[in-house]
Order: structure tokens, then C-alpha cells, then sequence
């Protein structure tokens, strides 16, 4: 699973694919892709467009309807 988390990360830190994404490509939890990712001292790749899409996922999943 180790290259796994790798490779996500790399795309993650080309800003290729958002954070939850390269956790769910690697099979992990979003906490533990965070964890990688500060260990690996890649920056944060996040701006308001993936706070929007994160939020929702997040209300999609707990069955709340989005505004948008």
C-alpha cells in the first residue's frame, strides 16, 4: 500500500487530484493522506473550489441536499 500512498501523493502534489481523492486512490483514511503528506513535506494543495466540492461530498453522504 506504500506505493500506493506514494503515487497519490504525487498527484496530489502536482495538483492533480484533491486530497480526499489521493486517499481514497490509496486506501486510506483523508486523516492518515494528511499525515502522509506533512510527513512528506508536500504542500497543501487546497483552495476554495475543493473546500466546495469536499463540502458537498460531506452533505451528499450524510444525506443533505447541496445548495448548489
Amino acid at each position: 500500500m506504500d506505493w500506493k500512498k506514494e503515487y497519490a501523493s504525487k498527484l496530489y502534489a502536482e495538483g492533480a487530484i484533491t486530497l480526499e481523492r489521493a486517499a481514497m486512490e490509496a486506501g486510506v483514511s483523508v486523516r492518515e493522506m494528511m499525515e502522509y503528506v506533512k510527513q512528506r513535506k508536500i504542500p497543501a494543495q487546497y483552495d476554495i473550489e475543493d473546500l466546495e466540492e469536499d463540502m458537498k461530498n460531506f452533505y451528499k453522504r450524510i444525506g443533505i441536499p447541496s445548495e448548489n
